[in-house]
């Protein structure tokens, strides 16, 4: 091949794997982005997205490695009739016919969604990687192409970190979902040159076949395995990771984003060259080891005797998500360059791809589909953890092993099989170590937990948590289960909002978010106290472990449950408006915000539902957003006016921290009601803010995120619902 034309398609190539990759995980979070509101801001839509995308990249990898036993101009012919035919499904957009109607389960419909939408162009896309290094090789004989994976990784890479600092704060995701469709028709134009140009060298490529195929040998079945177990075992570590990150720790759909772009990075550092990883694993494997350990076991750790108390190992969210990046990051590195060490020569890669995506796509669907049946908590995270110690061991040991002393070598492998074992068994140990509970159960909405203290004590209690935080407590003695315990008392904003009810007949209420029930304590004989949770479990559990509902009815108020996305079940009660007196915003998982609860479109469904002198009462309690500056400016935006109630957790522990933010025109509630904003510093925090009213096509979580904690504070934090 001419100089010329050489450097013409190497740039051609390199341009296309780099736009193909970048729309490959552009559309990630733009469609996730898209479809998150309507089915409840929950973690598990990432989880399932990634599911899909996994599964169709598998799909591509099997189309590209079958693509390439057909003739040559079978080949242009069915890969420029796919590319066409993907034009035709754009835009992308998903229309709102596809909105869930009720308690249907969310995983099928946003699988088949996808499918609809999204399907075509991703399975052309996720095709191209392997198809483009295939051309590549043909094209420039006796070239490596490795590189070029590399290089669609940066365009991965690239691709999620523009998303949420460049494209998510300029522009709606409608306008993404046209852009993303532009750019896709240009990437159409690139595939078909590339076609074009592959086929000059569909000759020289049968004339070399016969000499090659005698210089390579079919790869074992236990590399084939490997093929599969390396990049299964990096994929369940990614989504555990994501999955344990945003249910106990930092519930911020940013941490989606983080974990995968670490994983690019380990493909990357890979497949760049043999130097960063083949050279030299032991660099890799030595800090993994502590990391790891470290990482799966530091809470049981601070629970041991002879462990120092005065050492904290993760003393605020930023250091422990440190740490589980930092474990997930070296697992994958070593799975990954143990993958690379055995990369064949390149005639078989499309091979080596369509076995590395079906490991990718087994992970995914342990991890998505086979975890929350096999298990109540996210034990595939300690269960991966666990694997990649024993397989960083099995590395170690490998390097031993290759020591030319002897007596040496085999005390060194002693020990380290001494490590892997002892380790593993103490990871174990500890990594599964349950606390009594009445009842575990784990759906796509998370993880619920009922917990029993004290049992036959005059402070009996019973407390429902979600992941590792707290969703209401209830004091079971007779004398006392009628209190409004935790976030819930009197003197809290919604403590205030519900006793200016008590003198009101047949006051209505509307609770979006049930946790144990709590506010029901304020109902009185001919009150409706209507509660919208998403999570069907909730509800069963508050009514089978807690008395606040049950006690509701006995005082002769009305109980209304609606299991449904509490947005979409009052956008479809508009036909006949609630007429709530009070209206409770209170469905953070965690420190999760569902932004289409809080978006403009949102609070004017609110406002139709609620009174001429109702009050929404907003809980902002969270340790990494400044919510209450946003509420109060899509309230000014509504012609509302707005009061706000922090309070400290009381000595005796009854109560917990809180602040609200209360929405109204009842000048009566108002001046009864002067702000007590909190005295913690977040004042001055909030000043230094300027957030834009949250719309349904564009809200910035960055403008409102809190990095800047106090360690100290942190450590000893309240958790907050």
């Amino acid at each position: 091949m001419p100089a010329a034309s050489r450097t013409l398609a190497i740039l051609l190539l390199s341009l296309l794997s780099l736009l193909s990759a970048f729309l490959l995980f552009q559309v990630q979070p733009v469609i996730s982005k898209f479809i998150l509101p309507w089915f409840g801001g929950s973690p598990g839509v990432w989880t399932t997205c990634m599911l899909f995308f996994q599964i169709v990249l598998f799909l591509g990898y099997t189309y590209a490695h079958a693509l390439g036993k057909l003739p040559g101009r079978v080949q242009f012919a069915v890969h420029a009739s796919l590319l066409v035919a993907a034009l035709f499904l754009l835009p992308i957009a998903p229309s709102d016919a596809w909105k869930p109607g009720g308690a249907e389960d969310p995983g099928g419909r946003i699988l088949l969604l996808l499918l609809t939408c999204v399907g075509l162009p991703y399975f052309v896309l996720s095709s191209t990687s392997p198809l483009v290094q295939v051309w590549f090789t043909r094209g420039m004989p006796g070239a490596s192409p490795w590189r070029l994976y590399a290089l669609s990784n940066i365009g991965s890479l690239a691709a999620l970190l523009t998303f949420p600092f460049f494209f998510e704060p300029r522009w709606d995701v409608v306008w993404l979902t046209k852009a993303w469709s532009v750019a896709f028709v240009a990437y159409v134009a690139l595939s078909v040159a590339a076609l074009w140009l592959d086929r000059r060298s569909q000759a020289r490529e049968a004339a070399t076949t016969a000499e090659t195929s005698l210089a390579d040998d079919p790869p074992s079945l236990w590399r084939r395995f490997l093929w599969i177990a390396l990049p299964a075992l990096a994929s369940v570590m990614l989504l555990a990771t994501t999955n344990h990150v945003c249910q106990d720790v930092a519930v911020i759909p940013f941490m989606w984003v983080v974990p995968l772009s670490l994983y690019l990075i380990t493909f990357i550092i890979c497949f760049e060259h043999e130097r960063w990883y083949e050279s030299v694993p032991v660099l890799w494997v030595l800090p993994a080891l502590p990391v790891l350990f470290v990482t799966i076991t530091w809470d049981q750790l601070e629970d041991q005797s002879w462990w120092p108390s005065d050492l904290d190992l993760m003393s605020n969210y930023l250091w422990e998500l440190g740490w589980a990046f930092g474990g997930m990051f070296l697992a994958c590195m070593i799975c990954h360059g143990e993958l690379t060490r055995l990369k064949p020569s390149p005639r078989r890669l499309t091979s080596f791809y369509l076995h590395m995506s079906a490991g990718g796509a087994l992970g995914g669907l342990f991890v998505s589909l086979g975890a929350p049946l096999l298990f109540k908590t996210h034990a595939e995270w300690q269960i991966g953890s666990i694997a990649v110690f024993v397989l960083a061991c099995a590395v170690l040991g490998r390097t031993v092993w290759r020591l030319r002393l002897r007596a040496v070598r085999n005390f060194l492998c002693a020990v380290v099989g001494l490590l892997a074992a002892a380790g593993a068994s103490f990871m174990v140990k500890l990594g599964f170590k349950f606390d009594e509970r009445l009842e575990r159960v784990r759906n796509f909405y998370g993880t619920l937990a009922v917990t029993e203290w004290f049992p036959g004590e005059s402070s009996h209690s019973r407390e429902l948590s979600n992941g590792g935080i707290i969703h209401g407590t209830q004091n079971l003695s007779p004398e006392r289960r009628g209190e409004p315990t935790s976030y819930y008392g009197h003197d809290t904003g919604i403590g205030k909002a519900l006793d200016s009810l008590q003198h009101k007949n047949g006051a209505r209420v509307g609770v979006v978010g049930m946790g144990a029930g709590t506010v029901a304590t304020y109902g009185k004989s001919g009150d409706t106290f209507r509660f919208y949770d998403i999570n069907p479990d909730v509800p069963r559990l508050a009514q089978k472990y807690f008395t606040y509902l049950p006690d509701l009815q006995q005082r002769g108020a009305k109980l209304e449950i609606v299991v449904s996305d509490a947005r979409l079940a009052l956008e479809r009660e508009l036909s006949t408006p609630q007429n709530f007196d009070v209206l409770l915003l209170d469905a953070f998982s965690g420190d999760s915000v569902p932004a289409h609860l809080l978006t403009l479109e949102a609070f004017e469904i609110y406002k139709k539902h609620m009174r001429p002198d109702g009050i929404i009462a907003v809980h902002v309690t969270n340790s990494y957003l400044l919510l209450a500056p946003l509420i109060e400016k899509t309230a000014a935006a509504l012609g509302y006016k707005t009061t706000r109630v922090a309070t400290n957790a009381s000595y005796d522990g009854e109560h917990d921290s809180t602040d609200y933010v209360l929405v109204t025109n009842n000048e009566t509630f108002l001046a009864a009601t002067p702000p007590e904003p909190p005295d913690d510093g977040t004042l001055e925090d909030e000043a230094k803010i300027h957030p834009r009213v949250w719309t349904d096509r564009h809200h910035d979580l960055f403008q409102i995120l809190m990095l800047n904690l106090d360690e100290e504070e942190e450590a000893e934090g309240e958790e907050v619902p």
